[in-house]
């Protein structure tokens, strides 16, 4: 009946209250505060329209225009693919680079990257930084974009519909990812191999299963396969219609009127049919592999480079914006850690600035990294097969996107973003100065050195035939002259995706075109100003490099990254056929020839109307343009967390906070209240957090109130707390904190109110460190290794205590099915004021039941609790036992669990249920002690030392018993989220001096440790 009540309880709560989560107030559930780095001051200003507000810092003006432009140009086209007109702006902040996006405190508050990211797509806010190229941040910025849109349409509306649909509408991972890609990119080369790869083997995961890149892929061509051959218009109806029955299976079958196992068929089909198709056109040859890497896990191959002799091989791995350089000799197949730089983000999907390498002709190995703000340039010689340090240069705040060494060595041809504007340029590393080749409105997105003179080649979107309209995706490869720098000459135009263009003589350029399906291996001859392409199966290949007659290449096998060794006299011998570039339809863009005087004429009109027009315009919508305008912080409530709480002092209570902050999360607010079931204990607290410079301040204030009475006694214990933070982040994984407090704790008599009131005040300092690298797997499981070290000072005029914390945990993951999570707990205070450790039970046990013992301990022999209980300190998990077993100034406690997620174990992968998706089985294994004293084997333990009598009872007699100090417990439980609440059901057997007890069940709140 109990169990039915509070089930009642928790539904009424959950209506009411807008984000409603269990709170974290214990040691095992503490709560692991993520930091950030800041090494610069942003002042922000925005530009604004009817659909976005684009939001940029410092000389990022044009950046920010380049945005809003992209995303008006495709707004119309998104809305129209979704059959949705957004009810608000979307807010877009902008970075030059990551590097300034990891110093972002957005989404710090919250959890892991998946939890911000649904936060900020609720919010119709978007994080984006520019890394290398336009056309990436083009599709990355549409494809947030796309996210924001769908995550309305499913759960968005009125706080009713958000309510409803965030418990009964749950979608597989590859309808929402898989329908973003394909609105931001259509189909690529990347998904078509995918498919081909996947179906020729006959390994194609049920949709439903797939996760993350698998997942987006399959979606991807789900909904292209959609697209042509139903029609466009069929996505918004799917969508839209999913969010009404909340069933994305139904809508599809209800949508093209067929069942969803003959659509998938279908689907299957089609791909099978291209993939066919393919392999007809192309022919493979002879590889060696040289490793592989599998997409989905860990590290990801970012770049890499073939030294000039082909004997090594030079490439970089990223580890969440953790950066490690890596040289590999080609004859030994060794490979060796040469650098490291940036700064592993578990909470952000895209890392920082990643290093740029290249090989000198002399052999010597050249580094361009990011750190704290500037650009720095190593140099590594070869000297006895060894690579060593030579030379660090500090280039400034230049940043260039790429570069290319000169035959000399002295030179680098460079991409260089500046101002939200890339240009090709040539850096003397001499003299320390950038010349600029182009320096225009235009955007290039390659530079290569060509032949022996100086020349140089480049990608770049201008026009240079003015008979063709400026459209979106038009690239000219243009060929400058040092002898002639100010004319350089269009070797061809190409509307599409031009990549990796690799000059290998005076007359002969490859490059990688991508169509839809593939991508091609381009040849262009100067010799009859041709374009060839060979037959090569390059589809999958995402990079190559030739050196020589070596050509080392990164494809992609289904989902894992491979480098391969191709000989170049093998490939250039294939079949090549011509290859002719897609060109604009130009039937609208000739013109009549006229005068100049009349063409100037014409063109003076042409601006008068549009000008007019465009004056009307604004007048009609006075909101079509504004900006720049500076930004002004405006706090917005970041959402309430209700939960139950049962407190282990004074039991059962509902607890509610609320959380304030500006857009950029650089001041944060935080004000909560608890309230126990006798409405007599109340909790208030307030905290304020600014988080805009390296070190980060908090100043918190606490107050509690116990109350307890019995048949001859009543009494009130008020608890005040002033602590001011500051915190000193080493890295984005680890940090320092030195805290100073002030304390308060007042005893009260309220029987006898002649009794003077027992008053300490406390000044006190704490200094911690702390370690997090954990990454999120889903809820309640993580990976990785986590630990917090702290020493606490409290000090009265005359007395003090010391006391020192340790808190360290591990997850390993053994497979899919098995995780092991294992926690190591320990304390010791010393002083005059030594405060205890209370051992036993678990956290936020609903019907907690606490040991009755006959001395003295910090919850009350009599069951009045002692005035500086508050300042003591709890070990849980204890399993077995009820809480208050044992207390001590010491205490060690060990805990092992293997979790095993249901959905894993049974092999259905996704359900409909939030209960059957969270659902986890687990086996435990407790050990603890507390105690007072030396150690817990001292023969005048506190545990093993009890007083019988005294007094009114004339007899007093102290018994002293030997018995095994450490606690044991083990049993089984299971876990799942229930209508917003996380529920733990154990079952645990204690064995206390090698007898085992009877069972104790718990019942409990909130996520494991």
């Amino acid at each position: 009946m109990r169990f039915f009540r509070f089930l009642l309880l928790s539904i009424y709560s959950l209506v009411f209250v807008t984000h409603v989560q269990a709170q974290e107030f214990f040691p095992s559930q503490r709560s692991w505060e993520k930091t950030r780095i800041q090494y610069q001051k942003f002042a922000w200003k925005y530009l604004a329209n009817q659909n976005f507000e684009v939001y940029y810092f410092g000389k990022n003006e044009v950046l920010a225009r380049t945005t809003l432009q992209i995303l008006d140009s495709d707004f119309q086209r998104v809305s129209s693919l979704l059959s949705y007109t957004p009810y608000q702006k979307t807010q877009i902040f902008v970075y030059p680079s990551g590097s300034e996006l990891a110093q972002s405190n957005s989404g710090i508050s919250y959890a892991d990257a998946q939890e911000a990211a649904d936060e900020n797509r609720a919010k119709f806010r978007i994080e984006i930084a520019f890394e290398t190229q336009f056309q990436s941040y083009k599709e990355n910025l549409l494809k947030q974009l796309a996210h924001v849109y769908i995550h309305d349409i499913l759960y968005g509306g009125s706080i009713k519909d958000v309510l409803q649909n965030s418990l009964l509408l749950s979608v597989p991972e590859w309808f929402e990812s898989g329908l973003a890609a394909y609105i931001a990119t259509g189909e690529t080369a990347a998904m078509s191999q995918y498919m081909y790869q996947v179906v020729v083997a006959n390994k194609v995961r049920k949709p439903v299963l797939a996760r993350g890149l698998e997942a987006e892929y399959i979606g991807q061509s789900i909904w292209s396969y959609i697209a042509k051959t139903y029609g466009a218009s069929q996505i918004g109806n799917i969508v839209n219609l999913t969010r009404i029955i909340r069933n994305e299976q139904s809508s599809i079958s209800s949508t093209l009127r067929k069942p969803i196992s003959k659509f998938l068929k279908e689907w299957f089909e089609f791909y099978v049919s291209d993939a066919k198709q393919y392999e007809v056109n192309v022919q493979d040859v002879a590889k060696k592999m040289l490793f592989s890497i599998d997409v989905t896990k860990g590290e990801q191959l970012r770049d890499f480079q073939l030294s000039p002799d082909g004997n090594w091989l030079a490439y970089i791995m990223d580890d969440a914006g953790r950066y490690r350089l890596l040289v590999k000799s080609m004859k030994t197949q060794v490979s060796k850690e040469l650098f490291k730089t940036g700064l592993k983000d578990p909470l952000r999907l895209a890392g920082g600035v990643r290093p740029i390498i290249q090989w000198s002709r002399k052999q010597d190995l050249y580094v361009l990294y990011h750190q704290e703000g500037k650009n720095f340039l190593n140099t590594y010689q070869l000297n006895k097969q060894n690579l060593r340090l030579s030379t660090k240069k500090n280039l400034g705040e230049l940043r260039f996107l790429d570069f290319e060494l000169s035959a000399s060595g002295q030179q680098m041809l460079v991409r260089s973003f500046k101002q939200g504007q890339v240009d090709v340029g040539i850096y003397d590393l001499r003299r320390n100065r950038l010349t600029s080749i182009t320096q225009d409105a235009n955007q290039e997105s390659e530079a290569h050195w060509w032949g022996k003179d100086g020349d140089i080649v480049y990608l770049t979107d201008r026009i240079a035939d003015s008979t063709y309209l400026k459209e979106k995706g038009m690239l000219t490869m243009m060929h400058w002259r040092a002898e002639d720098p100010s004319n350089p000459k269009a070797l061809f135009q190409h509307k599409g995706q031009i990549r990796h263009v690799r000059p290998i003589s005076d007359s002969l350029i490859y490059f990688l075109n991508e169509s839809p399906f593939s991508h091609e291996l381009v040849s262009y001859h100067t010799s009859d100003q041709k374009l060839y392409q060979t037959i090569v199966k390059s589809g999958d290949w995402s990079s190559y490099r030739w050196e020589n007659d070596v050509m080392v290449v990164k494809n992609r096998l289904v989902l894992q990254d491979q480098l391969q060794i191709y000989s170049a006299k093998q490939v250039t011998a294939l079949p090549a056929y011509l290859w002719y570039p897609m060109l604009p339809d130009t039937s609208q863009a000739l013109a009549p020839v006229v005068s100049n005087d009349e063409s100037k004429r014409s063109a003076d009109i042409r601006k008068s109307r549009i000008d007019r027009q465009q004056a009307l315009r604004l007048r009609k919508d006075a909101n079509r343009l504004l900006g720049p305008l500076d930004y002004h912080n405006s706090f917005v409530i970041n959402g309430s967390e209700g939960s139950f709480k049962i407190d282990p002092i004074r039991g059962l209570g509902y607890s509610l906070d609320l959380k304030m902050n500006d857009l950029m999360e650089n001041h944060l607010f935080k004000v909560g209240a608890y309230l126990s079931a006798n409405i007599k204990n109340v909790d208030l607290w307030g905290e304020y957090a600014y988080l805009a410079n390296k070190i980060d301040w908090t100043l918190r204030v606490d107050r509690k109130i116990l109350d307890q009475q019995t048949e001859v006694l009543s009494q009130k214990i008020r608890y005040n707390r002033v602590e001011l933070k500051s915190v000193y982040p080493l890295n984005l994984q680890s940090k320092l904190s030195f805290s100073g407090m002030f304390t308060s704790n007042r005893s009260i008599d309220q029987f006898n109110l002649s009794t003077p009131e027992d008053v300490s005040a406390y000044l006190g300092g704490r200094l911690s460190y702390t370690f997090d690298n954990t990454v999120f797997w889903a809820e309640n499981l993580q990976t990785g290794f986590r630990m917090y070290a702290g020493v606490e000072h409290q000090n009265t005029l005359q007395q003090s205590f010391t006391r020192f914390n340790l808190d360290a945990r591990h997850y390993l993951k053994i497979s899919n099915s098995f995780l092991l999570a294992t926690r190591l707990s320990a304390s010791h205070a010393m002083g005059e004021l030594a405060t205890q450790t209370i051992l036993g039970g678990m956290d936020n046990w609903l019907f907690i039941d606490r040991e009755e013992r006959n001395k003295a301990n910090p919850l009350g022999t009599a069951g009045i609790a002692n005035r500086d209980v508050f300042m003591s300190d709890f070990a849980t998990s204890m399993r077995g036992f009820r809480m208050n077993k044992l207390s001590g100034n010491s205490h060690l406690l060990l805990n092992t669990e293997l979790r095993v997620p249901l959905k894993s174990l049974v092999g259905s992968g996704y359900s409909k249920s939030q209960l059957l998706n969270t659902f986890q089985i687990v086996g435990f294994f407790d050990m603890g002690s507390a105690w007072t004293g030396s150690n817990p084997f001292s023969r005048t333990n506190g545990f093993n030392t009890n007083v019988y009598g005294g007094n009114t009872n004339p007899f007093q007699a102290t018994v002293t018993d030997f018995r095994n100090p450490f606690l044991f417990g083990y049993g089984v439980g299971v876990r799942a989220n229930l209508i917003g609440y996380f529920i733990k059901l154990d079952y645990a057997y204690g064995i206390e001096n090698d007898e085992i007890r009877s069972p104790i069940t718990y019942l409990t709140l909130g996520h494991d440790f």
